[in-house]
């Protein structure tokens, strides 16, 4: 099951607000004076998804105990966000943020909201959008309700943006490349952009180009590896160069990171290795 039909058969919460920088978390493993960003590594559940289906409560303990400080959700479980909350508070963690699919910003989003503040995160952002509506006016229509969301979302002291996959990197029947079309045609101020390094890298895209011309806008990334011929892997088992890429990131306006791996073989291993690769880095 790919993500946004995972997230739609899931109870998702979550979404985007700014934090305050500066407090060191001092997780395990990572050393304090480094990226504040990397001191509260995060970790998309998405990643563990078939763990947290079994055991909620054990899965966030050993997501806790292999170093991690700050999560973000795709699904709540079953579970309502106060449920979940207490289950964050017990293993140590915080939510800072979440995946909501289309469906949920044109239906009941003010309840999405609520259950966001309740979980206390920062950020919400919605994963992919249909097919049918990755054409020049289907994406102008789709602005227009990223907008409102997020409206919504500032109006509650949150804050909302887009997540990327490859496609957005390919050109559209005018010419135009989709990711630019939608940054494009919604405001800065109220759409941010959660770069996945890996498909941005994988559709063609240059992150660090991306990272300068849209200062300010990518508050938030998701960290996986790139072998050279392609294939997704673990932070610090491709060639992405993440030691150059995430303090620039920071510098231009990253609130939080999030390791992920969209079809681990181990999800439990996949995330302790990412985690340690990036304790390693000297940012």
């Amino acid at each position: 099951m790919d993500r946004r039909n995972f997230i739609a058969a899931m109870p998702a919460i979550g979404f985007l607000g700014s934090r305050p920088r500066g407090l060191p978390v001092g997780g395990q493993g990572l050393v304090l004076g480094q990226s504040l960003v990397i001191e509260e590594i995060g970790v998309q559940l998405y990643t563990l998804r078939s763990l947290l289906s079994e055991d909620v409560d054990g899965t966030l303990a050993l997501v806790a105990e292999i170093g991690y400080r700050t999560v973000e959700f795709a699904g709540l479980y079953g579970f309502t966000p106060r449920e979940m909350r207490g289950k964050l508070d017990a293993a140590g963690l915080r939510a800072v943020s979440s995946h909501a699919g289309v469906n949920e910003i044109r239906g009941d989003w003010p309840f999405f909201l609520e259950g966001a503040q309740e979980l206390g995160q920062d950020l919400v952002f919605v994963p992919s959008i249909p097919e049918s509506e990755r054409t020049p006016e289907g994406l102008r229509h789709l602005a227009e309700d990223f907008n409102r969301a997020g409206e919504m979302a500032r109006s509650a002291g949150l804050r909302f943006g887009y997540h990327n996959h490859d496609w957005e990197f390919a050109a559209l029947s005018d010419g135009t490349i989709m990711m630019d079309v939608l940054l494009e045609c919604t405001e800065r101020r109220l759409v941010d952009w959660q770069m996945d390094i890996f498909w941005t890298v994988h559709g063609g895209g240059d992150p660090m180009v991306y990272l300068e011309r849209e200062a300010g806008r990518v508050t938030s990334v998701h960290l996986k590896d790139r072998t050279s011929d392609g294939l997704m892997v673990d932070v610090g088992k491709g060639v992405i160069d993440f030691a150059t890429i995430l303090p620039r990131a920071e510098e231009l306006g990253m609130l939080h990171a999030f390791v992920e791996h969209d079809t681990p073989d181990a999800p439990l291993e996949s995330v302790r290795y990412s985690f340690n690769a990036l304790s390693a880095l000297e940012l």
